[in-house]
C-alpha cells in the first residue's frame, strides 16, 4: 500500500505564521480525507536557518573540495564557526514549531491514525510558493523519522502536466533509458567519480552520454536532441543567492561563456520535457535556486533533485553513488532519494545536516520514474559488491583523448589464464579483475558473442568464487541457448553463493515445473535473506503465483499487492492480480490491472506475451488499437 499527503501551507511567512494549512490524504491515488490546521509564527526558526546557511557557506569557503564556486576576490566577514551547535538548535526549534497543538493535533495525529503501518510508502508533497520554506531541514520532522519509507517532496501550489509525445503502438518514447550527464566546472573537485558511479550502476542498462565542460551552445544543442533524454544529470560548481534563488551553473573553466542560468536553457528544457525528460539532478551546491527559478519561469517541472545548501565534494559523490544504486534496484524515485539520504547519516558528525541537504521536488501528478524499461525481464547481474570497479575513462561526446574503457578480445583470450592465476594468488586484485571480466562478458552477451561471453563468465567465477553474479549471468546465457543442464547448474552456483536474484529465478523455474512446495521453500529463503526491494517484489510475485494456482485467492492478492508496492515495473504481478480479482468475482477492479499489464509487458517474454493477449481480450478498445 502507498499513501500520499499534499501538505499545503498557503500564504504566510515566519513572522506571521501560516494560518490555513491543509493536508489532503490519499490512498492509492484517491482522496480519502482532508484536514485543516495552522502553523504559528516562527522567527526563531527563520533566524537559525539563516545562520546555518551562512555557517555552511563559510565552512565550504574554507574547503578546497566544495561544489560551491569560490570567488577569488574580496574577503568574507562570516564568523559562524560552530555549525553543529547551530544545526542542533535549528532542529530543536523546527520540532517545537511542528509539535504546536494547532498543527500536531489537527493534522499530524490524524495522519498517524490513517497510516498505522510504519513501513508503508508515504509521499508528502510540501506545497508552498516560498523556496525558503523548501530549504528548511524538513527531514528532522518526527513524523518523517517515524515512518521508514516516507519522504518530503517540494512542490509549488500551481502546476500543469506537460503532454509528452505519445507512444506509438505501445513502444516507449525514444528518450527512455537515455541519460545526459553534464560534467561542469570541476576546479578543486572530482566529478569523474560521479561519472564512474553512474556508469557502474546504469551503464549496462541505459544509454549514457557524457558532456564534459561544454559551452552554453553545446548544452542547448544536446537539450534539443531529437531522441530526447529521460534524465539530465549535472555535476560541478553552482551557486545561488542567500535567499535560494537566481541559480547559476558553472559549466566550464573558460574566461567567457562559462555559466548558464535557467533563462539561458529554458527553451531547451521545455523541448526536452515534451520529448520525455522526467528527472533533473543537480549534484552541486545550493542548486535549490535552479528549482526556484524553474518555477518562476513557469516551466512544468518534471522531477528535480537539488541541494539545499553548500555541500562537500565527498558527500555529493556518496549521494550519487547511493541514489543510482537504489534506482538500479528499481526503487521508486522518492524512496531511492530517502534511502540515499539515510546513507549520508554517517557523515553528520563531520558535516551537520549533510543527510538533509539533498531534496526531491516534483508535482503530485508525476506518475513515477521508470528507468530500465527497455531491457529484458531478467537483467544481467552487474557488480554489486563494495569493491570499486576497475577505473576507466568514460565517453565525453566527440571530444578527443577520452577513450572508453574496453578489453580487446585477443588480449583477453591470450592473457586470461595468467591473469586468473595472478588474481587467485592475490585476493585484493581478484575481485576487481572478476568484476571487469564479468562486465566484459555482459557486453559480449548483449552483442550475441556467446562463446566469448561464456568463457568470460566462467573465468570471472573461477577468479572470485564467492561472488555469484557471473554464475547468474552464465545461467541466463545457457538458458538462452537452450542448454538446460548448464543453466540449472550455473543457477545453483549463484544460489550457493548467496546471490538474491537467483532465488527469484529458481522459484520461478520450480513453479513452471509444477513443484509448488519446493518453490515456496526457495521463496521463503529469498524473503529472509535479500535486502533489495526489487528481488523481494519478484519473490512476493512468485508466491502470489503459487497461491493463485492453489486457489488461495486472498493470500495471493496480499502477496501480489505487496510485490506491486515494492517495484514500479511488475507486469507479471499486475497480470496475476487481475486473474485473482476475476476469480474473486471482481472483473471491474481487474480492468485497472490489465491496463497496467499492457503498459509495461514485453511480448518477447512468453509469460508476459500471454498476459498481453489476455489483457487485449478484456480491453477490446485498447486491443484493437495495438
Amino acid at each position: 500500500m502507498s499513501s500520499t499527503v499534499i501538505l499545503a501551507l498557503g500564504s504566510g511567512d515566519f513572522q506571521k505564521g501560516f494560518s490555513c494549512v491543509t493536508a489532503e490524504f490519499k490512498k492509492q491515488g484517491e482522496t480519502v480525507a482532508q484536514y485543516l490546521g495552522s502553523l504559528l509564527p516562527a522567527p526563531e526558526v527563520d533566524e537559525l536557518h539563516k545562520r546555518w546557511k551562512v555557517s555552511c557557506r563559510a565552512t565550504q569557503h574554507h574547503r578546497s573540495s566544495s561544489r560551491i564556486k569560490i570567488k577569488p576576490a574580496g574577503k568574507t566577514n562570516i564568523s559562524e564557526d560552530k555549525p553543529n551547535i547551530i544545526y542542533e538548535g535549528l532542529k530543536k526549534e523546527m520540532n517545537k514549531w511542528l509539535s504546536a497543538d494547532e498543527f500536531y493535533r489537527k493534522i499530524e495525529v490524524k495522519l498517524r491514525t490513517e497510516i498505522s503501518n510504519r513501513d508503508e510508502l508515504v509521499e508528502i508533497f510540501l506545497e508552498c510558493n516560498n523556496s525558503e520554506i523548501w530549504q528548511l531541514p524538513w527531514d528532522v520532522w518526527q513524523f518523517r523519522e517515524d515512518y521508514n519509507n516516507c519522504e518530503i517532496i517540494g512542490s509549488s501550489p500551481e502546476y500543469k502536466k506537460t503532454p509528452q509525445e505519445a507512444m506509438i503502438g505501445g513502444i516507449p518514447l525514444g528518450s527512455r533509458g537515455r541519460i545526459l550527464c553534464v560534467l561542469g566546472n570541476s576546479q578543486g573537485i572530482d566529478v569523474s567519480k560521479d561519472a564512474t558511479e553512474i556508469t557502474k550502476y546504469l551503464g549496462d542498462s541505459c544509454d549514457l552520454q557524457f558532456l564534459q565542460e561544454p559551452n552554453s551552445q553545446e548544452l542547448r544543442n544536446q537539450l534539443f536532441d531529437d531522441k530526447g533524454w529521460q534524465v539530465l544529470f549535472y555535476a560541478g560548481h553552482s551557486d545561488s543567492d542567500i535567499n535560494g534563488a537566481n541559480g547559476l551553473l558553472y559549466i566550464n573553466q573558460e574566461v567567457a561563456d562559462n555559466t548558464v542560468t535557467v533563462q539561458d536553457f529554458k527553451e531547451g528544457l521545455k523541448r526536452a520535457i515534451v520529448k520525455g525528460l522526467e528527472l533533473l539532478i543537480f549534484n552541486s551546491c545550493s542548486s535549490m535556486g535552479i528549482a526556484a527559478d524553474l518555477v518562476t519561469e513557469g516551466i512544468s517541472l518534471p522531477s528535480v533533485i537539488v541541494m539545499r545548501a553548500p555541500i562537500p565534494d565527498f558527500i555529493a559523490q556518496e549521494f550519487v553513488k547511493s541514489l543510482f544504486r537504489y534506482l538500479a534496484l528499481k526503487e521508486p524515485l522518492f524512496l531511492a532519494v530517502r534511502k540515499a539520504k539515510n546513507d549520508l547519516l554517517r557523515y553528520e558528525n563531520q558535516f551537520p545536516g549533510a543527510s538533509g541537504i539533498p531534496m526531491l521536488c516534483q508535482h503530485p501528478t508525476f506518475e513515477g520514474l521508470k528507468l530500465l524499461e527497455l531491457k529484458c525481464d531478467r537483467p544481467f547481474a552487474a557488480p554489486t559488491d563494495d569493491v570499486a570497479p576497475v577505473k576507466r575513462s568514460y565517453p565525453v561526446g566527440n571530444r578527443p583523448n577520452h577513450p572508453q574503457f574496453t578489453i580487446p578480445t585477443k588480449f583477453m583470450q591470450r592473457t586470461s589464464i595468467s591473469l586468473a592465476g595472478l588474481a587467485i594468488g592475490y585476493p585484493l586484485i581478484g575481485p576487481h579483475l572478476a568484476s571487469a571480466i564479468n562486465t566484459f562478458g555482459m557486453k559480449n552477451h548483449r552483442n550475441n558473442q556467446f562463446l566469448i561471453a561464456k568463457a568470460s563468465y566462467n573465468l570471472a567465477a573461477s577468479i572470485n568464487p564467492t561472488n555469484g553474479e557471473s554464475s547468474y549471468n552464465l545461467s541466463l546465457l545457457c538458458d538462452q541457448l537452450n542448454e538446460d543442464e548448464c543453466a540449472r547448474e550455473a543457477m545453483k552456483q549463484a544460489v550457493w553463493r548467496g546471490l538474491p536474484e537467483a532465488y527469484a529465478q529458481i522459484s520461478r523455474s520450480l513453479i513452471i515445473k509444477n513443484k509448488p512446495e519446493s518453490a515456496l521453500k526457495v521463496i521463503g529463503m529469498c524473503l529472509e535473506q535479500t535486502q533489495f526491494d526489487g528481488v523481494k517484489s519478484a519473490c512476493f510475485k512468485n508466491r502470489g503465483w503459487v497461491r493463485l494456482n492453489q486457489k488461495r485467492y486472498d493470500a495471493a492478492e496480499t502477496d501480489l499487492r505487496k510485490a506491486i508496492s515494492l517495484s514500479n515495473k511488475t507486469p507479471e504481478a499486475q497480470c496475476l492480480l487481475a486473474k485473482v480479482l476475476e476469480a474473486k468475482g471482481k472483473p471491474q477492479e481487474a480492468l485497472t490491472h490489465w491496463q497496467e499489464t499492457l503498459k509495461s509487458a514485453n511480448p518477447s517474454i512468453p509469460e508476459q506475451d500471454e498476459c498481453i493477449q489476455m489483457a487485449k481480450e478484456r480491453l477490446p478498445i485498447i486491443g484493437k488499437s495495438q
